[in-house]
């Protein structure tokens, strides 16, 4: 939309092209999806929602033309409707069906070009097949993995090529063998001539970050296959259907499968082909599938046309299941069951442990206010924190962020901006800005402190600071004590529940003890049974504060026992320490430092030690130096 309309160049905002100097990528589809996109928004604006709503809508096509399917073989329209649902109750289905990849998008068009595939085998009307091919190519150039339904198709011709019968009526399927070739020629033409574009493309401009290479299981050690396993088992498979979904298929499968003299052989050999090539697929690009779920999109093909094929054979030959008051019941309250499943994993990718919103929501709405300050669309800023490019793309900006660039291990990787070389370079690539999302990032990366001197503005947590201009206004050197908390276990209230001084009240003291101590009399002990102690509360927390804590610990070498600061119900949770001095007796002297976020605002902040061991452990000199927010003088 705003890159000069070039099917042909196409480029993103990520700058990881050219020794990371330009954007231009392909993808390994054809981005006639990305394209129409681009078309709606010179008429309707470049609004997200004009995408979402678009790509939504070619989904919902393809659940309808789903439908249409089982209509045609059922002439039942509960059953119909039911069944078609059944595929709306996958959580993953239902997220991408509602967001912009074209993965999604690939599966509706293999529907729908199965529709009328299905239709012309019924009429024999050759005008059907070629729409149901026009639809494939649609689907195949959307995304690679729609070819599955094109081959399978063919491999059906071919069978009836040598003598095996598919047709369910006297005369053979593929009557007119010839003008059946020229359109799949013609699909594998278009489709494989953009691979070998894209791919070209993405030598010439020295770039991997689209895939158009493949990464086989055997190129893997037995470490990595079992990682990538463990990932698809953890993360991924409960999105893809609940697991009575996931139990049932490949029962029916195994059901199926002995079931070729009474079922559609067109579906029986259309399932029996798909699942090879998805066996093929799965073995050619198995590391992708550990970080990716959207991967296995286009295989539900599968899974589709064997509900379609066993559906059909009930019809064939028990058709009173289909009027059974019982199966009906049973299936709507098993529909409402995975309804309910998929509701709880929408959820949790929504407003989940899986969404980062929270942490990333000043990348939203930052836009405005880059405009405002002078930063042009062309300005090419440095984002961070992000190892995607998802930042660059919410601000519309150019540039780079802590993207690593893997060269799909082809050569050493390329490592943006996770380093003080690595800021270097981005400027020297002609990165104007540096945007910090988080006021904790200059003192979790403190490389960064060089180049955070030229503070422009600060917009919901993040902080924009100009590269180009040498006049300093920002120091992290230059933060004003506004309190200090200090506990050594000595002074405890007469109710004997709080650590008791000069400003503060302290929880936990019930687990003083004069077994070890530091300094003076008493330190806290604890383990499993009472795991928490020195509690400090403070409320109203205001964004870019900062807490510089020091304390001493006497534990095993392995202890889990540490010091945990966290915030609700946003959360915020620091736990990371620093050994800083060794003392007598097996006391250390430990250190931590964060900041504020901007998205606990207002909240309470809880400062403890825990152990979760059974080992005890013990805890002294417990100081605290809480600094006011460095923002409110500048912005």
């Amino acid at each position: 939309y705003q890159g000069g309309m070039n099917f042909a160049q196409p480029k993103t905002h990520n700058l990881t092209s050219d020794n990371g100097t330009t954007g231009f990528n392909a993808t390994s589809e054809i981005p006639i999806l990305y394209y129409s996109a681009a078309l709606l928004y010179k008429v309707f604006g470049p609004h997200d929602y004009v995408y979402r709503i678009f790509n939504s809508l070619l989904f919902f096509l393809g659940m309808f033309y789903l439908f249409r399917i089982f209509e045609l073989f059922l002439q039942k329209p509960f059953w119909s409707i039911l069944l078609s649902i059944l595929f709306f109750t996958s959580p993953l289905l239902v997220y991408y069906g509602n967001n912009f990849l074209s993965n999604s998008t690939a599966l509706a068009f293999s529907i729908i070009g199965w529709y009328y595939f299905f239709w012309y085998s019924k009429t024999k009307n050759s005008k059907w097949f070629y729409i149901s091919m026009a639809i494939f190519l649609i689907a195949a150039s959307l995304k690679i993995t729609a070819l599955f339904s094109v081959f399978a198709i063919t491999s059906i011709f071919l069978l009836e090529l040598v003598g095996i019968k598919i047709g369910t009526e006297k005369h053979q399927l593929f009557n007119k063998r010839i003008l059946f070739l020229l359109p799949v020629i013609l699909i594998l033409l278009v489709t494989v001539s953009w691979i070998f574009y894209a791919h070209g493309y993405n030598q010439a401009h020295d770039t991997t970050y689209f895939s158009t290479t493949i990464f086989p299981i055997w190129e893997l050690d037995s470490s990595d296959i079992s990682g990538v396993l463990n990932n698809i088992q953890s993360l991924w498979l409960p999105h893809y259907f609940h697991i009575s979904i996931m139990i049932l298929l490949p029962l029916l499968f195994l059901f199926w499968i002995f079931q070729y003299k009474k079922a559609n052989k067109v579906l029986w050999w259309a399932t029996v082909i798909i699942l090879t090539e998805i066996v093929f697929y799965i073995a050619l690009q198995f590391w992708t599938f550990a970080d990716h779920d959207y991967y296995t999109i286009n295989l539900y093909i599968l899974p589709i046309l064997l509900i379609i094929g066993f559906a059909d054979w009930v019809k064939r030959n028990h058709p009173n299941w289909f009027d059974s008051k019982i199966a009906m019941l049973g299936f709507i309250l098993f529909i409402g069951f995975n309804i309910q499943y998929t509701h709880q994993k929408l959820e949790e990718r929504y407003i989940g442990w899986m969404n980062d919103f929270d942490q990333t929501e000043a990348f939203y709405s930052i836009t405005p206010t880059l405009r405002r300050m002078g930063i042009k669309p062309i300005d090419k800023v440095i984002a961070i924190p992000d190892a995607s490019h998802a930042s660059l793309y919410l601000m519309n900006q150019p540039g780079w962020t802590e993207y690593t660039d893997e060269h799909f291990n082809s050569g050493e990787k390329t490592r943006y901006n996770q380093d003080r070389e690595g800021i270097l370079k981005s400027i020297s690539n002609g990165a104007k800005y540096l945007i910090i999302n988080g006021f904790e990032q200059l003192y979790q990366k403190p490389y960064l402190q060089e180049f955070a001197t030229q503070l422009v503005t600060g917009h919901h947590g993040a902080l924009i600071f100009d590269l180009a201009q040498n006049q300093p206004n920002f120091s992290l050197n230059e933060m004003i004590i506004k309190s200090t908390y200090s506990c050594n276990a000595d002074s405890i209230s007469k109710n004997g529940e709080f650590f008791v001084t000069e400003n503060a009240e302290f929880e936990g003291a019930e687990n003083r003890t004069s077994q070890e101590a530091q300094s003076g009399k008493y330190s806290i002990k604890i383990n499993a049974d009472s795991p928490y102690g020195m509690t400090l509360k403070l409320n109203n927390l205001i964004p870019g504060e900062s807490f510089e804590i020091t304390f001493w610990r006497k534990a095993k070498k392995n202890s889990r026992s540490t010091l945990v600061v966290s915030s609700s119900p946003k959360t915020f949770n620091h736990s990371e320490i620093i050994q800083i001095a060794q003392g007598n007796n097996g006391w250390a002297k430990y250190k931590s430092e964060f900041m504020i976020p901007w998205y606990v605002q207002g909240q309470e902040l809880k400062i403890f030690f825990y152990n979760p061991d059974n080992e005890p452990a013990y805890f002294d000199k417990l100081e605290i130096i809480h600094y006011q927010s460095y923002l409110q003088n500048l912005l």
